[in-house]
């Protein structure tokens, strides 16, 4: 009989020394929750808590599957909730009609073996377009994913995608660290830091990684893991000699038998068992390739009247249109075939997703392409993946061949007038944009919108209703948004560049997307530039300026913010002068010089008044309270800070929310009002994780610790600071790091001062870096602990 879960979280909590309180504190949790959990009584824990729970315990990943599976195993039938920790599963569709390569499947799990062997093992599977790589390596990973049940994860790295440029190492690593759970804000910036956090991730997970359409040795090294317990499958039109310790595997075309078996599976064995001698002949003609073989023989499929003698004279026909050659002439020839006997409507949808950009759509994104319903458009591309002319490789996602799409662009320019492409183009940008500007008072509320039209609004549009639905497409089409604006800034497309960075900039920030804020807003920065749009210039300038800061850049983000802040003041533009005048109050509150931070928060705050900003206000509000904390004016700090509160609650702002509820929480701590203190920092750091704001989430912890420490607790404030610390380094965020460190540094002083002394240092070499006040203190402190007697801190 399977373990209950209140016995097993109650065993956890016990094993990690900790309080009902200390948990429900350490999971954003309150303790009347945890006691409920662990008394076994109530409606069945929702897993968003329980994952919590698992984090704050610090459960390792057999742990928390063993955890999640008593929540499954409690639950009454019907009722547990899908999905649990650990559990990441992201491979392509396996197509259920996969024929032939026996050999090489088998071949594939020898070498794999479930992840028993005695180091990463790498197969690189190479070979011409169209021979079936993905294919096999797809249907590979399925048949073996049981032996890596922590993670499967698929990344298409478009080497080879006519249109595209091939994605960065640094690109792939972000895109595998989400998939693996990892939050973006503790993503770092450069490709070391990502890939050595890609490899810790997965470090005691036994995890198969699939890498797809790979273009060189040197895109694959930085996403290999390093642990034994991991295999990967790279497939590349080349052979990656270069790549170190990969075992090659050669696809060439299909041999003749299993060739005739797949055109007989897809066109079905009644219709070609009396005629085995053209079934050959139709395998030859397509050169023996699985893409070409599937197209031809999907359209016997679909044409009930046809004989398989139709579909070799329509295939030979097509061969003599191709003139000679080799496989490509057979795709071609497949190609045509399909292509042709498409209605037109099929037809100019299927040569309009030409037009995309991305590397992937939905039906709403092809709706507006072709000018249709959703509907109709979600039923032409279902029918266009019947006949093999689309890769659908997860529900409602749609894809191109890379053949295939040079086919698209071919015939869309001999057939589709100009006008009538740059018609369907701008639908299609007007698409995103639109459903972006939608959701953004979701995720921005408060904060100004630029005004501007979309030309082409689109007459269906994606369900956003909510946050959570508001980010779950931003996060989905991400990739998209992306590109788009890439696509409009290559296209000379000023206005849509800059306006979809302006509706992007705090899906960017909240999310940790900083190397994405700061390449687009470039491009943007550019556009406005060429407009004229002094307004929107100044705003590009300003968001860039933010960027830049969380970038580590802070000469370029001064210098941005100095750029803007004068044409702000040029054109008149109060709003815009107030929020960089409040950056700049923040910035030099962080830098110890308090003076001017106050000058600055209150020239922002005469300004806000004057335009109705109250997300402007609030953040003013907040950030001179910080300030009036630091100069220990506590009485003065919490009046801002409940003013700031009012405003942010007021227009649903959670994110301002959190940071407000922990500034508070710092004043309380002054007055040693410490159940106050921890009361409000705990709820900061509840909205911080659920917010997914890594960023806030660690400096909550920070201050939580010095709480803690100031109420005498000091093995509590430790363990505080250290998980700041853990999440701080995996975000690369200095001031947190240095602030973790000097926090560490004080609670060890009594009782280990040569650690204490180690940490002070570190913290006292990066708070000397950004010439933050901390400097002198901790030189005191230092000055102190070689004296003699631990200081009192």
């Amino acid at each position: 009989m399977p373990e209950r879960f209140d016995t097993v979280l109650r065993a956890y909590r016990r094993r990690a020394g900790l309080t009902q309180e200390e948990l429900a504190e350490r999971a954003g949790l309150s303790a009347r929750t945890i006691r409920a959990l662990e008394s076994g009584q109530g409606r069945v824990p929702r897993l968003a808590s329980v994952r919590e729970v698992a984090k704050a315990l610090g459960l390792g990943a057999d742990d928390q599957r063993l955890l999640l599976t008593t929540v499954a195993a409690d639950a009454p039938e019907g009722t547990a909730e899908p999905g649990s920790l650990g559990r990441r599963r992201y491979l392509p569709y396996d197509i259920p009609d996969f024929t032939g390569r026996t050999a090489e499947v088998a071949r594939l799990a020898e070498l794999v073996g479930g992840g028993t062997a005695s180091a990463v093992v790498v197969s690189a599977i190479d070979g011409m377009a169209g021979v079936g790589k993905t294919t096999l390596a797809v249907h590979a990973a399925h048949l073996m994913a049981g032996g890596f049940p922590d993670g499967q994860f698929y990344c298409d790295l478009h080497g080879f995608t006519p249109g595209f440029d091939p994605v960065g190492p640094a690109s792939a690593l972000e895109a595998l660290l989400r998939m693996a759970g990892v939050d973006g804000a503790r993503i770092p910036h450069t490709l070391e830091e990502r890939s050595a956090l890609w490899r810790t991730t997965l470090s005691d997970w036994r995890a198969l990684v699939v890498l797809d359409n790979a273009a060189d040795a040197a895109q694959v090294r930085p996403l290999l893991p390093g642990s034994a317990s991991c295999a990967v499958l790279v497939t590349s039109r080349r052979r990656l000699l270069a790549l170190e310790g990969a075992v090659p595997l050669s696809l060439d075309v299909l041999p003749e038998a299993e060739a005739c078996a797949l055109v007989a599976r897809i066109a079905g064995h009644d219709r070609v068992a009396d005629a085995p001698e053209t079934v050959a002949e139709i395998a030859e003609l397509c050169g023996y390739l699985p893409l070409a073989i599937r197209m031809a023989a999907a359209r016997l499929a679909h044409r009930p009247a046809w004989t398989v003698r139709d579909l070799t004279a329509e295939l030979r026909a097509g061969r003599r249109r191709s003139g000679p050659g080799g496989n490509e002439q057979a795709v071609s020839a497949a190609f045509a075939l399909s292509y042709g006997r498409l209605s037109p409507g099929h037809q100019r949808l299927f040569r309009l997703l030409g037009l995309h950009p991305g590397a992937d759509l939905d039906a709403y994104a092809a709706a507006s392409l072709a000018g249709t319903d959703v509907a109709t458009a979600r039923q032409w591309l279902e029918e266009l993946v019947d006949v093999h002319l689309l890769e659908q490789y997860e529900p409602h996602r749609y894809q191109l061949h890379d053949l295939l799409r040079r086919h698209t662009q071919e015939v869309l320019h001999e057939t589709e007038p100009p006008a009538l492409r740059e018609e369907a183009e701008l639908r299609l940008l007007d698409h995103y944009l639109h459903t972006a500007l939608h959701a953004r008072p979701f995720v921005a509320p408060g904060q100004r919108l630029l005004p501007f039209e979309v030309a082409y609004p689109p007459a269906d549009t994606p369900r956003v209703s909510d946050r959570a639905s508001a980010l779950a497409w931003y996060e989905a089409e991400h990739a998209n948004l992306v590109a788009m604006i890439t696509h409009a800034a290559a296209r000379g497309r000023n206005e849509h560049v800059w306006q979809y960075t302006h509706v992007l900039q705090h899906f960017f920030d909240i999310r940790g997307r900083t190397l994405d804020w700061v390449s687009t807003h470039e491009l943007a920065l550019a556009a406005t530039g060429d407009l004229d749009n002094r307004l929107a210039h100044a705003e590009i300038l300003t968001s860039l300026g933010v960027a830049c800061w969380h970038a580590g850049r802070y000469e370029d983000a001064f210098n941005r913010g100095l750029a803007a802040l004068a044409l702000c003041r040029e054109i008149g533009d109060a709003w815009g002068e107030a929020v960089i005048l409040t950056n700049f109050g923040i910035a030099q509150g962080q830098l110890g010089q308090s003076e001017e931070a106050i000058d600055l928060h209150q020239q922002a705050l005469a300004l806000y008044g004057g335009v109705d900003a109250p997300w402007g206000e609030a953040l003013s509000l907040t950030s001179l309270g910080a300030v009036y904390a630091r100069l220990g004016r506590a009485s003065e700090a919490l009046d801002h800070h409940r003013r700031a509160l009012d405003r942010y609650r007021g227009i649903g702002d959670p994110w301002g929310e959190a940071l407000t509820l922990t500034n508070m929480g710092t004043g309380y701590r002054q007055l040693e009002q410490f159940g106050e203190a921890v009361d409000h920092h705990a709820q900061a750091l509840s909205l911080s994780r659920r917010m997914g704001d890594r960023r806030a989430e660690s400096e909550v912890l920070n201050d939580l610790g010095a709480t803690y420490h100031a109420a005498g607790r000091r093995d509590t404030a430790r363990r505080r600071h250290q998980r700041a610390l853990d999440i701080a380094r995996a975000i690369d965020s200095s001031p947190q790091i240095a602030r973790a460190h000097q926090g560490i540094a004080y609670t060890l002083a009594p009782d280990d001062p040569d650690s204490a002394r180690d940490h002070a240092e570190q913290a006292l070499a990066i708070h000397g870096e950004l010439s933050a006040p901390e400097t002198a203190e901790l030189t005191a402190f230092l000055d102190a602990l070689s004296q003699g007697p631990a200081p009192g801190h």
